[in-house]
């Protein structure tokens, strides 16, 4: 007997013997213990052949152990993990690198989960649900297999609707809940456990890797009923999956950047085809995409088109910051605002969508910017370390008191980050209690569930952070939001700016005045005249969509056209720059039918830990006949050393 293995590593399957006192005990989805190079290694059954075909002179290795009496993977998953692989152009090993714990391979034990729960607080919450939402429970709960894009706008009780289209599930069946970042989970999690007490389970990557392989033995065994998570979340090993849901599913946080470079809502949807179940897409603001398929009967469209209890959604305000004469990040107005709130005993949210105290660090002198050695982007200052960091490489150094290139002493910090808002409003209202919430103060675990408890509790009256504060939130207290800058979402390189800028400005709109008050929004940014403006200040999503549309199907890009973008990547430029040229010269040569190609070209961010990059777009109506055409032109330069190639199948980050 033959099997194949899958390890977790950058490579395929490997074929090895089967002794014959345990071949009764293989079985597809078990580990093995097999021989690797100069040590052994647990791997993934994927394949049995009782009759080998292999030539007699092939010699093979024998596995050594077998760890599961029964499949330890369910074959649904399987199935899904090898699809994950051809769509994404990524060999099997990475699949499974990403979809299984760590630990079920390095023999590390499980460790009891910690988890924080206010059940006092749960058990005083009363829902009574308006007649949308009615409508939606009955019309997802009545259907059989099927898409679903429940398009409620903030606060209007979309995860109401989630948990009871659970509850409607047969005993026996399961349920998945992605969630963009942990911060969401931290808040979601009392409404669920309220719900489903200790059948829930939590799987993201703030918990220890015996807490993940604890919950996926509890999901594998049949000992919980939902799970809550992250990306990582879509390959849960249920046997009895009944719905998926996925919640904020416009969010870009669901697309993986290194590695398997997959969309855990895209995953989401392929694996509720394959296990024949129902999946609802929940968002205030969707995904062109997600909203293109329902208004083309490709998805069943549900609107939440009201706030419960009848709130108002909040009033908007763009505030002109060229009118502003303190050099300060606060207007009069957001200034003014901030202190009523403070009287009144009301909470507040700000968010500006850059960490650190200052972007850059200038000589007035001679204009020398301190810059990553290894990657083209200025060094972001952070005070309190008082260091300059890299945020693509993570290098850091101490700024010295001269400038490098001059000696001048002039040396200035520009620009303004989520460290020097802090310091600039404790010296404006030092009174105010205040938490920051941006990646430099989320690292340690539980950090984002004490933030959002602290404001829960009244212990915090302003929570200043970036994107993470505007997800998902459900903050009654809060009645005033504000955009620092809106600036910083506009002008980037990427045809779906504009779409993530709306989404983020609608989102944050949408924390304030979810309680008893009504809430009120100041948006500042120095191009008032910006299309986007006009339609969030109305809230209107479907303006917003269908001049977007409009754009996206002349230029033919999703969902009007399916992308691939292959970057490659050099350790010297001048390479770098002459086998670019000769690409450009094959492709000039060779045009494909229904391919566009776009480039190469060097990348808006032309050098990250030390590579060169290049970068071009594949464009066309059919998947298939462009990852083809992306294998064959990553294969064209594949033995070239010194080059890294990397393909991103439905990129969304252009940089």
């Amino acid at each position: 007997m033959h099997i194949d293995v899958l390890f977790p590593i950058d490579a395929g399957s490997f074929t090895y013997l089967v002794p014959e006192d345990i071949s009764a005990d293989i079985k597809i989805g078990a580990r093995v213990l097999a021989p690797f190079r100069r040590s052994e290694k647990v791997g993934i059954v994927i394949g049995i052949n009782t009759k080998p075909s292999l030539a007699p002179s092939i010699k093979l290795k024998a596995i050594t152990k077998v760890f599961d009496e029964e499949p330890l993977v369910p074959d649904k998953l399987l199935k899904l993990m090898d699809w994950a692989g051809q769509y994404y152009i990524s060999s099997a090993g990475i699949v499974l690198k990403n979809a299984l714990p760590s630990s079920l391979f390095t023999g590390r034990k499980a460790g009891r989960q910690r988890i924080i729960f206010d059940e006092e607080a749960a058990k005083k919450r009363e829902i009574t649900l308006n007649s949308a939402q009615k409508k939606a429970i009955k019309a997802i709960s009545d259907s059989g297999p099927g898409a679903f894009l429940l398009h409620g706008v903030t606060g209007s009780g979309k995860t109401e609707v989630y948990i009871r289209a659970i509850k409607a599930l047969p005993d026996n069946k399961e349920a998945i809940v992605l969630v963009p970042e942990i911060a969401v989970t931290a808040q979601m999690m009392g409404n669920f456990r309220r719900n489903f007490g200790d059948k829930v389970v939590f799987y993201h990557s703030g918990l220890s890797d015996g807490e993940r392989l604890s919950s996926w033995h509890k999901m594998r065994n049949g000992e919980a009923k939902v799970v809550l998570g992250v990306r990582s979340a879509v390959f849960s090993p249920f046997r009895n999956l009944g719905i998926i849901i996925v919640d904020e599913e416009h969010d870009a946080s669901y697309k993986q950047f290194d590695g398997l470079k997959y969309s855990a809502r895209d995953v989401a949807l392929v694996r509720a085809q394959i296990e024949g179940i129902k999946i609802v897409l929940g968002s205030a603001t969707p995904s062109l995409e997600s909203f293109y398929n329902a208004a083309a009967g490709r998805f069943s469209y549900l609107e939440l088109k009201e706030r419960i209890d009848e709130r108002p959604m909040p009033d908007i305000e763009i505030v002109d910051m060229r009118n502003e004469k303190k050099a300060l990040s606060f207007s009069e107005k957001l200034i003014e605002k901030m202190k009523e709130k403070l009287l009144l005993k009301e909470q507040a949210l700000l968010l500006l969508n850059r960490r650190g105290y200052a972007p850059f660090l200038i000589c007035r002198d001679c204009g020398y910017t301190y810059r990553c050695l290894i990657c083209s982007i200025s060094l972001t200052y952070h005070k309190k370390a008082g260091k300059l960091n890299c945020h693509y490489c993570g290098s850091s150094l101490k700024p010295s008191d001269a400038c490098p290139q001059c000696r001048s002493a002039k040396l200035e910090y520009e620009g303004t980050g989520t460290e020097k808002v802090e310091e600039e409003l404790h010296d404006l209202i030092p009174e105010l209690k205040m938490r920051r919430m941006d990646r430099d103060t989320t690292s340690r675990k539980l950090s984002h569930y004490r933030m959002v408890k602290d404001m829960e509790d009244g212990k915090t009256d302003l929570l200043l952070g970036t994107q993470m504060i505007a997800k998902g939130h459900d903050l009654p207290e809060v009645t005033l939001a504000a955009v620092i800058s809106a600036d910083v979402a506009f002008n980037l390189p990427d045809f779906r700016s504009a779409e993530h800028a709306f989404q983020l400005l609608a989102q944050l709109s949408g924390r304030a005045g979810r309680g008893n008050k009504k809430g009120e929004v100041l948006i500042q940014t120095y191009e008032p005249g910006n299309y986007i403006f006009d339609y969030v200040r109305r809230h209107d999503y479907r303006g917003f969509y269908e001049k977007e549309i409009e754009m996206r199907k002349d230029l033919s890009y999703p969902p009007f056209g399916k992308l691939i973008r292959i970057v490659f990547s050099f350790k010297i430029k001048a390479e770098g720059e002459r086998y670019m040229k000769r690409l450009s010269g094959m492709i000039r040569k060779r045009e494909d039918a229904g391919v566009t190609v776009l480039g190469p070209v060097i990348a808006p961010i032309e050098r990250i830990k030390g590579l060169w990059r290049w970068h071009m777009l594949l464009k066309g109506k059919q998947s298939g006949v462009l990852r083809r055409k992306a294998l064959e032109t990553a294969g064209a330069f594949k033995d070239i050393k010194g080059m890294k190639t990397e393909i991103d199948v439905d990129p969304i980050n252009m940089m």
